[in-house]
């Protein structure tokens, strides 16, 4: 989020009555799109944007160009310019035929030709390219990502030369997060939910599969690796994330056991020096080191002063999920303004992905309601770093495609096995 986006004044925008011009336009869009087709209305879309002066109905650019005089334009009419995208958007995301037209559309307005020299229109171009440097405009070009064919995403560039931007599709916890902002609407929202369940379960059927034909060892067929992970590397983690771990125990299961011990707690203090244990007793099994190392010291003791006002209080729901939630901070990245995560990609080099992110699940399996905090983390790594090349964060794209393992596997809700 970028800064200027960061203290703007959605929050008292989205508490005011719209204003008719507002209203006009969306009405305008929402006629047309029940009585032309995607291909004139990518036209029509261009024209009231682009042209204004010359738009078949005077009266919508009338509205436009009086939205454009606003004393709030500047901060405001990004506001309105996404939720004309989405007024056709969600529309065509119902209608599956017309989904070609989500990616034209947002590419629609980044190029044009023979500017007009109407002082309205030049207003509404200046609005227009203010609307291609802000968050709601980055969500849109992300939303784009998934909606192109991939053969349209660098087909001619391997993986490690396409920008990390390019991958989104394949990461479908990003989703809330990354396409989604403070003014989406519950229809945008909930067309987000829906791709991202439908991702969630293709993925989770293509690694249920691979897992079950490695299970048995077939020799008869193959199937397909759905990741960017080697063959060891799948097999590996889909076992540390499902397989049994610790005394016979699966991650679930020690966070299970763990969920009932901790009620044994007397207080939030003790609590906080049982679950570095409950964290980091895997790593320990594995590495030894970490029973008492630099960073085992360093979590322990950053967590001993954690949300210390709470330390005499018996455990409640509300602070387990703060705290996790500061373990995550602490674990992968924390401010998002100024990320840094040193932290998380010294534990990986020092202990490889799979231990890492069976730590991070560890989080999450024992306070589900961290998860999307989680996800929340990932998703600032990955807009952090979204325009530089696979090649040049292959350990960000190692992380997510682990990640993607260990949730989907982890919280799959319609009865595949592993």
């Amino acid at each position: 989020m970028g800064s200027m986006d960061y203290f703007d004044s959605w929050s008292n925008y989205s508490n005011c009555p719209a204003p008719n011009a507002e209203d006009l336009i969306y009405q305008h869009l929402q006629y047309w799109r029940q009585h032309e087709s995607p291909h004139q209305l990518l036209q029509r879309f261009r024209a009231l944007f682009w042209d204004g002066a010359n738009y078949s109905d005077p009266a919508i650019a009338h509205a436009l160009f009086h939205l454009s005089k606003d004393s709030d334009a500047d901060s405001k009419f990004k506001y309105v310019l996404n939720r004309c995208y989405y007024t056709l958007i969600n529309f065509w995301y119902s209608q599956p035929r017309d989904h070609w037209a989500i990616p034209e559309l947002i590419d629609l307005l980044e190029t044009t030709s023979n500017l007009s020299s109407v002082a309205e229109v030049q207003r509404v171009e200046f609005l227009v390219r203010q609307f291609l440097a802000s968050e709601q405009y980055i969500a849109l070009k992300r939303l784009q990502q998934i909606f192109n064919q991939p053969k349209e995403s660098g087909a001619s560039l391997s993986i490690e030369d396409q920008p990390l931007s390019y991958r989104i599709r394949y990461y479908p916890f990003l989703y809330d997060t990354s396409l989604l902002t403070k003014d989406s609407g519950q229809e945008q929202a909930k067309n987000v939910v829906d791709l991202r369940r439908r991702a969630e379960t293709s993925l989770g059927i293509r690694l249920a599969r691979y897992h079950s034909h490695q299970q048995t060892l077939s020799e008869n067929s193959e199937v397909a690796n759905p990741t960017l992970l080697t063959g060891a590397d799948l097999r590996e983690a889909l076992r540390y994330y499902t397989g049994k771990v610790e005394q016979g125990r699966t991650q679930k299961d020690m966070a299970q056991w763990f969920q009932i011990y901790s009620k044994t707690a007397r207080s939030f203090r003790d609590f906080k020096d049982e679950f570095v244990d409950y964290l980091i007793g895997p790593i320990a099994t594995v590495d030894p080191r970490y029973s008492n190392n630099l960073f085992t010291r360093n979590l322990r003791q950053h967590l001993r002063e954690s949300m210390a006002n709470f330390d005499d209080q018996p455990l409640s729901r509300y602070i387990h999920t703060r705290f996790c939630q500061q373990v995550l901070n602490f674990l992968v990245v924390d401010n998002p303004q100024r990320p840094v995560f040193r932290r998380f990609c010294q534990l990986i080099e020092d202990i490889g992905y799979t231990l890492t992110i069976g730590l991070l699940l560890r989080v999450v399996l024992f306070c589900v309601e961290a998860k999307p905090w989680l996800e929340r983390r990932f998703s600032l790594l990955f807009n952090t770093h979204e325009q530089y090349l696979c090649k040049e964060v292959p350990w960000l794209v190692t992380s997510l495609e682990h990640m993607n393992v260990a949730l989907t596997t982890n919280f799959n809700h319609i009865g595949y096995q592993f």
